[in-house]
């Protein structure tokens, strides 16, 4: 218990200033260095020639999706009469009460769920009520019409059906599979997530960083008093940064004692051998392992490890995923970085709240994207669009929070432009068209220039009256 408190001590130390400045920057303005940045912009120069020089070698298919009835199933006598195959119009007959909508949109998802086994969901349209109906993804259950069940629920299919993605938007999805390698991911699959860890005590790691951090002169922390709150803000400050002065001291002669100590040099490579055998790990053991053995083994060690976040106001997911970035771009493994960083600017995270209080103080990183070269705007609009003949381990962005990251975008008109477009094409599927019209919603509440909001107002209202009226729903919405 003793080092969980001294970890969150830790943690409200170094990181409690977040919400200001949530990660180091660097003289580029950017929270990683300017060689950093040169490494990962030959990569994306090599990429984007691979992706100009290749053909779309594949159509891309939308969910199924169309009408449908749904049913609150009111006793077991009608629920057996939806087994039994019985007609919508011979069961509305019999149960008129329980046809809660005659009329609903409903999609078609396919998934795994934590146990990797495949399933299957039916819903409606995002923001609409209803019900979401989960099965096996069964023949039985695969179905594009007819009756589809659980317990209390069910729809009654008018032939769902599936449309390819017009071409000019398929090269989207195309551009985030050329960027994101889908064979590759970021964590082992044998990642072990855990709210706190440390070292355990005794081990090779715990004896090292004993060892490191046995340095003298450090600073008393200062006592919270009720009656002067308004000291420890001050008082705070100038222990973190006379802790701070110390640590960099500290670093200095421990380079100088672990370079002369071939017992210490031993130490650390069996405390590195251990933590890949047991997951005896952590970021203290990682930075030394970083600083003193390799990147690559500071890198395996971490993706070895998921974090996961106490509260919602906890950081150190993001801090953990920020440091794989450092370390994958540094040692030249692009499709880490990449995912990773697409984490942090969708804040994709594991925690047990998530509170919408904390977002304010996590950015977004659009910036450092753009300084590579990346096509920022296809890369994130891509992510956005939905088709299900994609692999398992396609990237795909949050709605929100793709809008709050292009709304900082420097190309504000192909942004506009090209989610425009998706809105009002015809030939692209009510279901994307209703994502990017919520995508527009956000990115426009985001952006900060209160011109440019009422501007793009102004624009989707001279679209807005040839739409479908799910779309005139969620636009209207946002006016």
């Amino acid at each position: 218990m003793k080092k969980v408190i001294v970890l969150v001590l830790f943690v409200l130390m170094f990181h409690s200033g977040w919400a200001q400045s949530e990660f180091k920057t660097y003289s580029n303005g950017l929270i990683y260095d300017t060689t950093t940045m040169y490494h990962l912009g030959v990569i994306v120069d090599s990429l984007n020639l691979k992706f100009n020089t290749c053909d779309l070698n594949r159509p891309y298919y939308s969910f199924l999706q169309g009408s449908a009835h749904y049913i609150k199933i009111p006793n077991k006598t009608a629920k057996k009469l939806l087994q039994s195959g019985i007609s919508f119009k011979e069961y509305e007959a019999k149960y008129p009460l329980s046809v809660k909508k005659k009329s609903m949109y409903v999609i078609q998802y396919t998934y795994s769920n934590y146990k990797g086994e495949p399933m299957l969901e039916y819903s409606g349209l995002p923001g609409s009520a209803g019900p979401e109906i989960r099965l096996s993804n069964t023949g039985s259950n695969n179905k594009s019409s007819g009756w589809v069940m659980n317990s209390n629920d069910a729809f009654f299919l008018n032939e769902l059906s599936s449309s390819i993605l017009p071409e000019r938007f398929a090269r989207l999805v195309q551009y985030v599979d050329c960027m994101i390698d889908t064979t590759s991911q970021i964590y082992f699959p044998d990642a072990r997530g855990r709210t706190y860890q440390l070292v355990e005590d005794g081990s090779a790691a715990d004896k090292f960083i004993k060892w490191g951090h046995d340095y003298p002169r450090r600073p008393a922390r200062p006592e919270y008093d009720e009656d002067t709150p308004e000291k420890y803000d001050s008082l705070w400050s100038i222990y973190t940064n006379q802790y701070r002065r110390r640590d960099s001291l500290r670093l200095v002669a421990l380079d100088d004692k672990f370079k002369n100590s071939s017992f210490r040099q031993a130490q650390l490579l069996q405390a590195w051998n251990e933590a890949i055998e047991t997951g005896n790990s952590d970021e203290t053991l990682e930075f030394y392992v970083a600083r003193y053995l390799s990147k690559d083994k500071a890198l395996y060690l971490k993706r070895s490890r998921r974090v996961i976040g106490g509260c919602s106001m906890d950081d150190r997911p993001r801090i953990h995923a920020t440091q794989i970035c450092m370390l994958a771009a540094e040692t030249y493994q692009w499709d880490v970085f990449l995912r990773s960083h697409l984490d942090i600017m969708n804040d994709r995270f594991d925690r047990v709240s998530d509170g919408s209080y904390a977002w304010e103080g996590r950015k977004t990183y659009l910036k450092e994207l753009e300084e590579l070269g990346i096509n920022v705007t296809d890369l994130l609009l891509g992510t956005c669009l939905r088709v299900r003949n994609v692999s398992d381990s396609h990237y795909f962005g949050s709605i929100g929070r793709v809008g709050r990251a292009i709304a900082e975008t420097s190309n504000h008109d192909d942004v506009k432009s090209m989610i425009y477009s998706v809105i009002k094409d015809e030939e692209v599927d009510i279901f994307n068209r209703v994502l990017f019209a919520y995508l527009f919603l956000n990115y426009n509440r985001n952006l900060v220039d209160a011109e440019m909001r009422a501007e793009a107002v102004k624009e989707v209202k001279t679209i807005i009256k040839d739409l479908p009226d799910e779309l005139k729903v969620v636009l209207d919405s946002g006016n």
